[in-house]
């Protein structure tokens, strides 16, 4: 840490796809402390030709930052935290929300013209909606309005509804994560699952092993699509109910 004009400058010792540590900066507000990226990474963003403004990268930006308590200004393009009391805890968030972002430029143009998304939802409605009501885009519950899954499967029988992320890249992956630990930690499985829905096998690669594999064995749903559309279907409605009872 070193003092600026501003307040302190922190450096951590992550470093961002281009090598240098992340830096954030904490600023004393009249209603605690405030955390502040140096406000150049959107804007490299948008340089790259990356619209943060709409659609799904807006968000995912937006779910990615409320999820650590931060938010980005859409004037400035700064990324900042609520106000905080203890900058400590806050600070572990919001750098977990500045490694976090940096997924987006995973979004490329190939990954924008996949039609998976597109394939995935259909293939879900035409096998699963006798047995399910299916939405898009939305959250499980009021709980967990801050993590919208891709598709939520409701049992019409009644059961555990089961939040599914269409994954061709890795933030839907972090995102089903997120929303499968919170309900873990909530205890709440008997009413709620995550499960993400990859596009094929390189996407796992894509992911990377170890955090392939921390997700299985703490128990994520991860069926694979491409090549066994039905099967993965069906994987989707096991996971659903699983611990409905």
């Amino acid at each position: 840490m070193r003092p600026v004009p501003m307040g302190l400058a922190v450096r951590s010792p992550f470093g961002d796809n281009s090598g240098d540590n992340v830096t954030f900066y904490v600023r004393e507000t009249g209603d605690g402390y405030q955390l502040e990226d140096d406000g150049s990474y959107l804007p490299h963003l948008v340089a790259a030709g990356i619209d943060i403004d709409r659609g799904q990268r807006r968000q995912l930006l937006d779910n990615i930052l409320a999820s650590s308590g931060a938010f980005w200004d859409t004037e400035t393009l700064e990324i900042k935290s609520r106000p905080l009391t203890n900058v400590s805890d806050g600070a572990v968030n919001f750098l977990s929300a500045l490694m976090r972002v940096r997924d987006l430029e995973l979004l490329t143009k190939e990954v924008v013209r996949s039609t998976f998304r597109e394939d995935a939802i259909e293939a879900i409605s035409e096998v699963l909606y006798q047995t399910f009501t299916i939405e898009t885009n939305a959250p499980l519950s009021a709980k967990f309005s801050e993590n919208p899954a891709d598709v939520v499967l409701t049992p019409r029988g009644g059961g555990r509804k089961l939040g599914v992320f269409l994954v061709n890249n890795p933030t839907p992956f972090v995102e089903a994560e997120l929303l499968h630990s919170e309900i873990e930690r909530e205890g709440l499985n008997h009413q709620f699952g995550a499960a993400a829905l990859i596009e094929d096998m390189p996407k796992i690669q894509m992911i990377g092993s170890r955090r392939f594999q921390r997700a299985q064995n703490r128990g994520l749903p991860m069926p694979v699509f491409r090549g066994d559309e039905n099967a993965a279907m069906f994987a989707l409605s096991r996971a659903s109910l699983r611990q409905a009872a």
